[in-house]
């Protein structure tokens, strides 16, 4: 789709997808997040039309997969509507097989709801669920922000013990930095990527840490109509000593608490050593949104597709996608 057409594109993502949606107000993201990678001046989205006039949409965040030792194109699908008007006469699956056909060797659709999970396991796609890992830094101030809402005592006292935890190690021995292995399946996290999503991002400040074991990406954020913020860890391919350095930053920028969200256990085992809890092993789980703090946060489940000839096996634990991937931790 060519950039020239962007307003219209606007205009249906406001009418039809979510009235006031950020895609819809800021021009800049738009083209950030669905600009073709060889040509910014085209947009990375797939529109179903008649006498000239959008009827659906399937957009795609482009990346470059990384499946063992290939790079392959890839997209992560976005916003995917048809106009109710045009609803039943199969547009949206046309978009989806059009995709399946494209250049596209590996597609995901990040935080899939069931209706989507349906009807892509019937094309082919096979569904994952997000591990997420918590740490709380302030148990008071999370008393603060979770106000009104009732919690059991083992929640608040699993939550304390990460804290005592984290404090014990940070008085014990160092952390040692170790070699962290590449996952075998995931968006190719060059320099050229790096700078892309977190150097070049038009909404958010990112911060990178980086060591011999690999890299951390984070950003602060302030819960709405609170003074009191958060910090999200949006990308960790890390050892021990690099998870240290996280939790410490968190710390020093005065968070309540930090979280990371990604398909792979493994990639979590070096931030459990600095005292993150997976949250599916706790009692009770932790806001995910706050813009405005939303407790409907649903677990994210994922749907994920590759060429037959790649022979990907989406079961096994070396598949690393974050929740920050297809730009879901973009502004609402």
């Amino acid at each position: 789709m060519t950039a020239d057409r962007l307003p219209e594109l606007q205009r249906l993502i406001d009418k039809d997808w979510r009235s006031g949606h950020v895609l819809a107000r800021d021009e800049a993201l738009l083209r950030w997040q669905h600009g073709r990678r060889d040509d910014r001046e085209r947009l990375a989205v797939l529109v179903a039309e008649e006498a000239g006039r959008l009827l659906g949409m399937l957009g795609f965040v482009e990346f470059d997969a990384c499946v063992r030792d290939e790079r392959v194109p890839g997209g992560w699908m976005t916003n995917w509507l048809v106009v109710p008007e045009a609803r039943g006469r199969r547009l949206g699956l046309e978009l989806v097989e059009a995709a399946l056909g494209s250049q596209y060797e590996f597609i995901g659709a990040l935080a899939a709801n069931s209706a989507t999970e349906h009807i892509l396991g019937r094309h082919g796609f096979e569904a994952r669920a997000m591990h997420r890992w918590v740490q709380v830094f302030d148990v008071e101030e999370l008393r603060e922000l979770l106000a009104g809402r009732s919690y059991p005592d083992a929640a608040w006292q699993a939550w304390a013990r990460g804290q005592t935890e984290r404090l014990s190690t940070e008085s014990g021995s160092e952390p040692q930095t170790s070699t962290v292995s590449d996952p075998a399946v995931a968006a190719c996290r060059d320099a050229a990527f790096l700078w892309w999503r977190y150097e070049q991002h038009p909404s958010f400040r990112y911060e990178l840490l980086r060591d011999s074991s690999g890299f951390g990406a984070y950003r602060i954020e302030q819960v709405r109509d609170s003074s009191l913020e958060v910090m999200r860890i949006v990308d960790f391919i890390g050892g021990p000593a690099l998870a240290a350095e996280l939790a410490e930053a968190a710390q020093a920028a005065g968070v309540v608490f930090a979280d990371f969200s990604c398909t792979s256990a493994q990639f979590g085992e070096a931030l459990e050593e600095a005292g993150f809890q997976r949250e599916d092993r706790l009692p009770a789980e932790l806001p995910g949104r706050f813009q405005p703090l939303d407790f409907s946060d649903r677990p994210i489940v994922s749907c994920f597709w590759a060429a037959p000839r790649l022979e990907v096996d989406f079961g096994a634990d070396d598949l690393y996608v974050t929740r920050a991937d297809s730009d879901l931790d973009r502004p609402s």
